[in-house]
């Protein structure tokens, strides 16, 4: 394979594990023997390395906005120059009513009913426009959204992405920090998470992500931020809350996953049970959150260290 930048960016992120989906797209790839192609690795790389795709669709939303614009100033001008030409020609036709003969009467009314029917021409038209350019801007703005969501979204188990972890993280750290308000922070990995994907499969192994994700997912609350932070990691902000209550709800994720029995129904086969270890910090007002999520990890680094399938905190103290 060339020593390409290209290459060298896709697997330099493949040996440090900081893009997990990339991970398991190569791993498929070489369990299913499919060659590594510079096709191959060029859509690897669009996908996993670029931002074309959201580019791609701002630059098309900006030419459409544009466009649809351009349609309606155009016929805005249009029936501007009509309107003015509609006036002048009621305020002639005031004047041609001094005439007091039938037949000119009746010309009269022809003219103003021909320059009335082109005025309503003119104004359906304007009418179906922007009836047009409010379904064109309503599709951009949903076509927006999905580019939106998608750019914090982890796209195997639904949770937010680090891209949000970060701006999360920043956003409870800002309020706590403004009126006082506590929250902590939970690290979760999947015990023995590599020997299972090894044993079972890479297909298998997503399920068992997916269906960590629900689980923590189910334990949380909507304000919550629950993060797949990478790989097997995964990472949930709970604002408003202090250690004592963090550590229930790192508890109730804890026992949810280790109570779910795993079962290849394909194949009807029990696979057996996971575990989650679980460290925990809280947030100390005015400390730089690399300190928190350090503390954090270190907590997951013990509850590893000493058993797994338990939950570990740890305060600034």
């Amino acid at each position: 394979m060339p020593p390409t930048p290209r290459n060298f960016n896709i697997w330099y992120s493949y040996f440090s594990g900081d893009a997990p989906d990339l991970n398991r797209a190569l791993d498929r790839m070489i369990e299913i023997g499919r060659p590594l192609t510079a096709e191959v690795m060029e859509e690897l790389h669009g996908k996993f390395f670029s931002l074309d795709h959201e580019q791609k669709v701002v630059l098309d939303a900006g030419v459409q906005i544009q466009s649809a614009l351009l349609q309606l100033l155009d016929l805005l001008k249009s029936c501007g120059a009509d309107t003015d030409r509609y006036g002048n020609a009621l305020h002639q036709f005031g004047a041609g009513l001094e005439t007091h003969g039938l037949e000119q009467l009746r010309a009269l009314v022809d003219a103003i009913a021909a320059e009335t029917a082109v005025m309503a021409e003119r104004n359906r038209k304007l009418q179906n426009q922007l009836v047009s350019s409010s379904t064109q801007m309503e599709e951009l703005r949903r076509n927006l959204d999905i580019v939106r969501r998608e750019s914090v979204t982890d796209s195997l188990t639904g949770l937010y992405n680090r891209r949000r972890f970060d701006v999360s993280l920043d956003e409870a750290a800002a309020r706590a920090t403004q009126i006082g308000r506590p929250f902590c922070l939970l690290m979760t990995d999947i015990d023995h998470f590599k020997k299972f994907n090894d044993a079972h499969g890479h297909t298998i192994g997503d399920h068992v992500l997916a269906l960590v994700a629900r689980t923590v997912k189910e334990c949380t609350r909507a304000t919550d931020t629950a993060v797949r932070y990478g790989g097997e990691e995964f990472a949930v902000i709970l604002p408003d809350v202090r250690m004592a209550d963090a550590v229930k709800v790192a508890e109730q994720i804890r026992k949810s996953v280790a109570s779910k029995k795993l079962v290849n129904r394909s194949k009807n086969v029990t696979l057996g049970t996971i575990t989650l270890s679980i460290g925990v910090s809280q947030f100390t007002r005015g400390e730089p959150l690399a300190e928190l999520i350090k503390r954090a990890d270190t907590a997951l680094y013990e509850a590893k260290q000493t058993g797994r399938n338990r939950v570990v905190a740890k305060d600034s103290g």
